[in-house]
């Protein structure tokens, strides 16, 4: 008897586990509730999707109670099996610095290759059935939704997170997941951007620049620090963002007191402080007459002048030749450790990804099965495992949903 698997959730990772499900020789149909499955995929990268990642180091840097067991998930259908399984469906792919795209650059070329081989699979596809309630009678597994009452051998949970919302993930996988007994770790935003103190962000609105970002907390012993990110760092009309900041993110979302958070800000990476004081010492006596304040053209963005020189308590009207040594080594330090008091992040309405979810703690990494019933896989950002920008969730979607749809066509698990 052919094996029924249910996927509930059309997203990256609910397109892979229909597809390897449907592989192993299951009949498959994918619930989604909103009107076409990936449209996440669809936002990654900026509509580039970033799928996948060739870092070494990959497996080590993911977050949450699934961080070990992604280690075993993803070395089992890793990023060079990924590319195979892409190149082989039809997409072409580029790499740059280790970043992988669609060679077309549109995020739009890999849906199209997924739906193009879950057609050739004839994988059943039904949009708009938002699921209410999952339930398992005499070894089924009963999906219901508004219209009707789907029946499967396996299901396997790839509802998503609460992350970007307006893509269709509204979080309902957690209840879902709660109706079988699973704990579910409290989700929070991941990659996005953070909220400042200050009253000069709507001047620098729009401006990038280059640095080193460092996350401390203060405590009574001292400072501690938390996380260093460098790279590209976008300023915000209320704080600050990119890359570098989306990194640190998740863990400033997981306090509920932000008050002891500050963002230390290298805006030289590149410079050691003793080599810019010696540039400093020389511009001042070239350029004796001019105000201290051109010091800083040529070495961070304009708008950005005016909000550092105010940080260093010298009057931006005194000669570069005034300058004391003292003075420039405030400059330089406003230059390699500016500080900024940190609010908090956004809402999970912009944000990227989730951290928190299903607890793995509860779920078996080689086969990602729930220990709490049988016949329940899970794939995806439903689960508490959340990695850094870069092709990281993707991969950890591809690779779960492999994995969970693989063993959920088994006949005996």
């Amino acid at each position: 008897m052919v094996r029924k698997v249910i996927v509930a959730g059309g997203g990256a990772a609910g397109m892979a586990a229909a597809i390897f499900a449907a592989r192993e020789g299951a009949e498959v149909t994918i619930l989604e509730g909103s009107e076409c499955c990936g449209k996440k995929l669809l936002a990654t990268g900026n509509g580039r999707c970033n799928l996948t990642n060739t870092d070494p180091l990959l497996t080590e840097k993911y977050y949450g109670t699934g961080a070990e067991m992604a280690k075993t998930v993803i070395s089992r259908f890793d990023a060079d099996r990924t590319l195979c399984f892409f190149h082989e469906i039809g997409l072409l792919t580029q790499e740059k610095n280790g970043y992988v795209y669609p060679y077309s650059a549109q995020s739009n070329a890999v849906l199209k290759v997924l739906q193009k081989e879950l057609h050739r699979l004839k994988v059943k596809i039904k949009c708009r059935e938002k699921i209410e309630k999952i339930e398992k009678v005499n070894g089924i597994w009963e999906v219901w939704t508004a219209t009707w009452c789907y029946q499967g051998d396996a299901l396997v949970l790839a509802c998503g997170s609460k992350a970007a919302p307006s893509t269709g993930s509204d979080g309902s996988g957690y209840q879902l997941a709660k109706m079988t007994g699973h704990t579910i770790v409290t989700p929070h935003p991941a990659l996005t951007p953070v909220s400042c103190v200050g009253d000069f962000f709507s001047k620098l609105a729009g401006v990038r620049c280059r640095g080193k970002v460092s996350l401390y907390e203060k405590e009574k012993i001292g400072l501690r620090l938390i996380k260093s990110e460098c790279g590209e760092l976008q300023w915000t009309k209320y704080g600050v963002s990119g890359i570098v900041v989306f990194q640190l993110s998740r863990f400033i979302s997981e306090r509920k007191n932000t008050e002891n958070l500050f963002f230390e800000i290298d805006f030289m990476p590149d410079f050691e402080s003793s080599y810019l004081e010696q540039v400093f010492e020389k511009e001042k006596i070239l350029y004796e007459k001019e105000n201290a304040v051109s010091l800083l053209t040529g070495m961070v963005h304009e708008k950005l002048i005016p909000v550092l020189w105010k940080e260093t308590g010298i009057p931006a009207n005194v000669s570069c030749i005034s300058l004391e040594k003292e003075d420039i080594e405030k400059i330089v330090k406003v230059l390699k450790s500016y500080r900024i008091p940190i609010k908090g992040t956004k809402s999970f309405d912009v944000c990227q990804v989730c951290a928190g979810g299903v607890s793995c703690e509860e779920i078996c990494q080689d086969t990602m099965q729930s220990q709490k019933a049988g016949g329940l896989f899970f794939a995806g950002e439903i689960v508490d495992v959340d990695g850094p920008c870069g092709g990281y969730n993707l991969q950890w979607a591809w690779s779960s949903g492999y994995t969970a749809g693989k063993a959920a066509a088994r006949e005996e698990i």
